[in-house]
């Protein structure tokens, strides 16, 4: 009877020693996440960062100076992130570990120290810290809005625009469009092309739409990154907002009447260009976001897919047909161009489906784009 007792005693202390210990494991599994990179480099070197995460990460952001550089998806416990740095400095790195649900599982923090010169020489500016700031938009970002005369100066940068006539009396309204003096270079294009291309990929295989095309639509609308609307708004697509809170959108002022001639005048220049009455006008607003992913993720979901209802053109069937015919085993340039060239002539594009199509398949086709699809 005491041995039958204390055989029973032993194998509920062994049984709870074993689920203590799996209980633990989990845990530890759970919190696993560190990463491995070199602790300098030169600028323009290629910097490739190797994380090893527990089973619950799926996908890791990486940050430098609170400027989102791009995103590692997780394959068997480990991802890898390859970046070119453009500046000098030394680099404040953060790492995100991002669960399937989309939770933050784990953060890291580092440094890494680049040595070497600027890639441009003909204007210095800092690394933009314009895209994703822990999700949030920050009172400075707020403060320095470039919305007033004379201050077109790009957020803790030196960012600068050719000027509108609302900026300068010898600036142009087509300089609206422009992108920051002396941006984008070669190498800035190509970085660009690199850091969007993850969150695209994302997007893509989430919801069966093609990379390339969101990638070079992106490339072509914010001029890599450097238009005011990217640099001031994180809006990276032209994105308008014609109704609404104007709080959460950015005014580009000085832009051309897109209102059918309605846009008040206050004055012609010497050099004919106008200053427009800017208090009132609704052409020239366009949609701020938190980051970059989100007006990606904007694109996809509510222009592409319709899924509020809220966007004025319903693009959901070309969306369904380029998903059909990936099924059918169409190529995917095929694909891809009959997508782009669809929305182009259903209104996306005011010049039309070829046009717009010829233009963005320029881009898949000079950055190989198809590669994300």
């Amino acid at each position: 009877m005491v041995k039958t007792r204390l055989r029973n005693q032993v194998i509920s202390v062994l049984l709870l020693g074993f689920i203590f210990f799996a209980f633990s494991s989990q845990k530890i599994k759970n919190f696993t996440f560190y990463v491995e990179y070199v602790a300098k480099a030169q600028v323009g070197d290629e910097v490739k960062f190797l994380f090893h995460v527990g089973d619950y990460v799926q996908r890791v952001k990486v940050y430098s100076d609170n400027k989102s550089l791009g995103t590692a998806y997780v394959t068997a416990n480990k991802a890898t992130f390859p970046f070119l740095f453009s500046y000098s400095g030394v680099k404040q790195l953060k790492f995100v570990g991002i669960s399937a649900e989309n939770d933050t599982v784990n953060v890291s923090y580092g440094e890494i120290v680049i040595t070497g010169k600027i890639f441009q020489h003909d204007v210095i500016a800092n690394e933009r810290k314009n895209a994703e700031k822990d999700n949030t938009i920050t009172a400075s970002f707020k403060e320095n809005s470039p919305n007033d005369a004379l201050n077109y100066l790009a957020p803790s940068s030196l960012l600068r625009f050719p000027p509108t006539p609302n900026e300068d009396p010898f600036g142009k309204n087509r300089n609206i469009y422009a992108t920051a003096i002396g941006h984008p270079t070669a190498q800035e294009a190509r970085n660009f092309i690199a850091e969007i291309s993850a969150d695209a990929q994302y997007l893509s295989r989430k919801y069966q739409i093609p990379a390339s095309i969101v990638i070079a639509m992106a490339a072509l609308e914010s001029g890599y990154g450097y238009s005011r609307n990217a640099v001031y708004a994180n809006n990276f697509l032209g994105i308008k907002q014609w109704k609404g809170n104007i709080y959460n959108a950015y005014q580009l002022k000085g832009q051309p009447d897109e209102h059918e001639g309605k846009v008040a005048i206050i004055e012609i220049t010497a050099d004919g260009q106008y200053i427009y009455d800017e208090a009132n006008r609704p052409d020239n607003w366009y949609k701020r976001f938190n980051s970059r992913y989100d007006c990606l993720a904007f694109l996809v979901e509510e222009i592409f897919l319709h899924k509020t209802g809220l966007w004025k053109r319903d693009y959901s069937s070309i969306a369904r047909f380029y998903q059909g015919q990936i099924a059918e085993g169409v190529d995917k340039y095929s694909a891809a161009y009959s997508f782009v060239y669809s929305i182009g002539e259903k209104g996306y594009s005011h010049k039309g489906g070829k046009y717009y199509a010829d233009r963005i398949m320029k881009l898949v086709d000079q950055y190989n784009l198809i590669q994300y699809d």
